[in-house]
């Protein structure tokens, strides 16, 4: 793990500690929410660790805890004054993390990722203990941006190549810029994802578009 992958993860476990505790009733509320947008997954350890992830980068970074403000947002506001300049920096990337639905590009070892809504490209760099698919496939994942540099903070979900002009006609329809609507459409999107791995024997389009009922 590099010292920025350590960094980041130490700032994400500090924020959480932080919003855990002021937004307890929040906490509780945001679980049900989430256990609706994306239904729990069959008792697996795995499965159960990505989405206690998906959850905690969710309830921080993506819902409003008090109107138009993240968890993130209160968190980093409220220590402002008390930031040295790295702290602000990795606070500030973490409270504008990006989540979507990206295609991913692998050439040796650079990898870039293009938004399937706007095909918009970046270069990113990876933590060796997230999986980064191989080259051309479509994933549900989050960045975070330091010092001009893409991290991969997550990746939560790969999504079946036809699937795609059903995700990129989803995404589009909702502005980027309404963090909140557009986080809750790619982690819905992501919940039949994880659904069409559970239902391997349904075509994958049939669950997205809702045609077969499971």
């Amino acid at each position: 793990m590099t010292e920025n992958n350590r960094t980041i993860r130490h700032g994400l476990l500090t924020m959480y500690d932080y919003a855990s505790e002021r937004f307890k009733n929040e906490l509780v509320e945001a679980r049900k929410e989430f256990d609706l947008l994306v239904p729990i997954p069959p008792t697996d350890d795995t499965e159960m660790r990505s989405r206690l992830i998906m959850f905690s980068h969710w309830f921080l970074m993506d819902r409003y805890a008090e109107p138009g403000r993240t968890p993130a947002d209160i968190f980093f506001y409220d220590n402002l004054l008390r930031f040295s300049y790295e702290q602000e920096a990795l606070y500030r990337a973490l409270r504008i993390s990006r989540i979507g639905i990206y295609t991913v590009m692998n050439r040796r070892d650079r990898h870039s990722a293009v938004d399937i809504a706007t095909d918009e490209r970046f270069e990113f760099i990876t933590d060796e203990e997230i999986g980064v698919q191989a080259s051309g496939e479509i994933m549900t994942m989050r960045f975070v941006g330091m010092d001009r540099t893409s991290s991969l903070l997550a990746s939560y979900a790969s999504h079946h190549f036809s699937t795609r002009a059903f995700i990129r006609a989803r995404l589009a329809a909702i502005s980027a810029f309404d963090r909140t609507a557009y986080s809750r459409e790619v982690f819905g999107i992501t919940a039949l994802s994880i659904k069409s791995r559970k239902y391997t024997w349904v075509e994958p389009m049939k669950i997205y578009q809702g045609v077969t009922k499971l």
